[in-house]
C-alpha cells in the first residue's frame, strides 16, 4: 500500500487542505447528530473523527517543517537531505600487546587506538631499552601519528617481520616499504640509524641518536632513498651521522634537537612527531582472508 503512495507529496498544499477538509467536516457532522445519536454510535464515531483532528495537526506539523515529504521518507525515517551521516567517533584510549613469532622468537607486538583488522597499518620496528606503547597511543589519540603498529626487536630482520606477519595474518601490516620505520630512544644501544641503513631495502624512515662506538658499519647494496630523524641531545650534539653505504644514495635527514635537562620522554615524543609526519596511513587490506583480531594476551618485553 505504501508502495503506490511514496510519490504522494505530504507536504503539498492539497494533501494539507484535503485531511484538514476531512477533519472539518466529520467533526461538523459529529457535533449535528451527537444529541439524536445512540450511545454506541457516539462511542463508535468519537476515536475516528478525534484521529482525523490528530491527523489534521499532524500534516500541517509537517507540511509547515518539512520533515517527510513523502510516505516512503516516513517509512525510511527523517530526511538528510545530502547531508552525509555523522562521522564516527575516533578511537582513543590505550591500544592492546599481542606477540608474533617469527622463527622460533616471540616479537612484541603493540597494537594502537583503533587497529583495525580490516586495515593494513603502518609499522614502526622499535629498537632498544624501552616501551614505546604508551607515548605511541598519545600520539595516535592526538592525531599526530597514523595508526602504527609497533614492532619490539633488536635482531629480527625487518624482512623476516614482514614475511612472518603476512604468514600469520595479524597484525595486518602494509607491504609496501614506504610504510614501515624503525627507530629507537635517544642514547638506546639499538643503533637504530645502523640498522636502517643497513636494511634500506625494507624501510623508508628511520629515526634515533647518530650512531656510537659500539654500533656496526651500515653495509647494504640496496639503492633505495631512506629518510633519517636524528636525535641530537648535549651529549651527542657533536657525533657524526652515519654515513650513506656505496651505492645508496645520500639519506634525506632532519634533526630533533633537545635542550639540555629535557626528559627522555619529551624527547621521543618529538621523535614520533616526526616519523608520524613521514608515515603514510593505514589502507583497505587487500589480497588477504579476514582473520580474527589478534589477541591482547602477549607478554611485553624486547626480542
Amino acid at each position: 500500500m505504501l508502495a503506490g503512495t511514496a510519490l504522494l507529496p505530504l507536504g503539498s498544499a492539497v494533501t494539507v487542505t484535503a485531511v484538514a477538509g476531512t477533519a472539518a467536516l466529520t467533526l461538523v457532522v459529529l457535533l449535528r447528530g451527537w444529541a439524536r445519536w445512540r450511545p454506541v454510535v457516539r462511542a463508535a464515531a468519537l476515536p475516528g473523527v478525534v484521529a482525523l483532528v490528530v491527523l489534521a495537526a499532524a500534516v500541517g506539523t509537517n507540511a509547515w517543517f518539512g520533515f517527510y515529504p513523502t510516505p516512503a521518507s516516513l517509512a525510511a525515517g527523517p530526511d538528510r537531505g545530502d547531508r552525509p551521516a555523522p562521522p564516527a567517533p575516533p578511537v582513543t584510549g590505550p591500544g592492546r600487546d599481542t606477540l608474533l613469532t617469527v622463527d622460533g622468537v616471540d616479537v612484541p607486538v603493540h597494537l594502537p587506538p583503533g587497529y583495525d583488522d580490516h586495515l593494513a597499518h603502518p609499522v614502526l620496528v622499535w629498537t632498544g631499552p624501552g616501551d614505546v606503547s604508551a607515548a605511541v597511543d598519545a600520539a595516535v589519540d592526538a592525531g599526530r601519528m597514523p595508526a602504527v603498529v609497533v614492532l619490539r626487536t633488536d635482531r629480527v630482520p625487518v624482512a623476516r617481520l614482514r614475511t612472518a606477519a603476512a604468514g600469520a595474518g595479524s597484525p595486518v601490516l602494509r607491504a609496501d616499504r614506504a610504510a614501515w620505520a624503525l627507530a629507537g630512544p635517544p642514547g638506546g644501544p639499538g643503533c637504530p640509524l645502523e640498522r636502517a641503513l643497513a636494511e634500506r631495502a625494507d624501510v623508508a624512515t628511520a629515526a634515533g641518536p647518530p650512531g656510537g662506538a659500539d654500533c656496526p658499519d651500515a653495509t647494504s647494496g640496496s639503492p633505495d632513498p631512506l629518510d633519517l630523524v636524528v636525535l641530537r641531545t648535549a651529549a651527542t650534539q657533536d657525533d657524526p651521522v652515519p654515513g650513506a653505504p656505496s651505492p645508496g644514495p645520500a639519506p634525506a635527514w632532519g634533526t630533533v634537537t633537545a635542550a639540555p635537562g629535557t626528559p627522555v620522554a619529551d624527547v621521543v615524543a618529538a621523535e614520533l612527531d616526526s616519523l608520524g609526519a613521514r608515515l603514510p596511513d593505514a589502507v583497505a587490506r587487500q589480497g588477504v582472508a579476514d582473520r580474527p583480531a589478534a589477541g591482547d594476551d602477549g607478554q611485553e618485553g624486547n626480542a
